[in-house]
């Protein structure tokens, strides 16, 4: 049977976070969690946490019943990825809550919008239900390939008291968008770029395709057809032309009682 140190190190690791990341999660120090990974200090007392945050049983976990199950992943166009993240990061990367966190889920907005509106995602790339919200698939590797690249640079900072992994551009971005994908992404980063970890994540976790979708497996482009208003941009879009419908109606409506001889004319 494995050890309980040892389960809760899979467990992260198969949830791709960070142990900085983790113990901001926890209320505990990074090196306080490598403590419990490695076996130097009990973790019993912080099983409840665990539970809460990867929502499971504490009974689950101490088994070590934690596998989650496996998926195929096409691999979508990591490059056009990439001149994603970096337009994002050039356009909003240096406000002070834009963390990993932040871009994951301006990230899979940017696609699933563009998917709901046109068919297809801006990337192809795939994306994967964790804890805490919607996160690209291999987003490390991604990553790791962009800095031996010389693409990007990270910086560990702190936000309102937590640590933050950020991402700084090193090169511009390629002109690789469509006008209709530029004019999502630009919707996207006006309407969610300012929120911060906790309550972006509190917003995905409602959207219908990671509702729909199991922890740890792929989450489904077509079910971005179960979206509901707010969510919903096709609904949004109608909402406002029947905003706008109403709005010029009553207008023309207000003319007429103010401006009886309009009548005459109109008829």
């Amino acid at each position: 049977m494995k050890s309980l140190h040892s389960i809760l190190q899979k467990l992260r690791e198969d949830a791709w976070y960070t142990q900085e990341e983790l113990a901001n999660m926890l209320g505990i120090s990074r090196v306080t969690l490598a403590n419990i990974e490695s076996g130097k200090r009990d973790a019993h007392d912080m099983l409840s946490k665990y539970r809460d945050i990867f929502d499971m049983r504490e009974t689950n976990i101490k088994l070590g019943d934690i596998d989650y199950p496996e998926f195929s992943v096409s691999p979508g166009n990591t490059e056009k990825f990439k001149e994603l993240l970096l337009y994002i990061l050039y356009k909003v990367g240096m406000k002070p809550n834009i963390g990993k966190t932040v871009l994951y889920k301006l990230l899979y907005f940017c696609d699933f919008n563009f998917y709901e509106m046109y068919g297809k995602s801006i990337t192809g790339i795939q994306y994967i239900k964790l804890p805490k919200g919607p996160a690209p698939y291999k987003f490390d590797a991604i990553i790791e390939e962009m800095k031996e690249e010389n693409e990007i640079l990270t910086v560990d900072s702190e936000y309102k008291g937590y640590r933050q992994q950020k991402y700084m551009p090193n090169r511009h971005y390629q002109k690789v968008f469509f006008p209709q994908e530029i004019e999502v992404i630009k919707q996207v980063l006006e309407t969610l770029s300012d929120v911060n970890a906790s309550d972006i994540s509190e917003y995905s976790h409602k959207d219908a395709p990671r509702k729909e979708t199991k922890d740890m497996e792929i989450i489904e482009y077509d079910l971005v057809k179960k979206r509901n208003y707010p969510y919903s941009v096709l609904q949004k879009i109608q909402k406002k032309q029947e905003a706008q419908q109403f709005a010029k109606a009553t207008w023309f409506f207000n003319d007429l009682a103010n401006e009886p001889d309009l009548y005459e004319d109109y008829r």
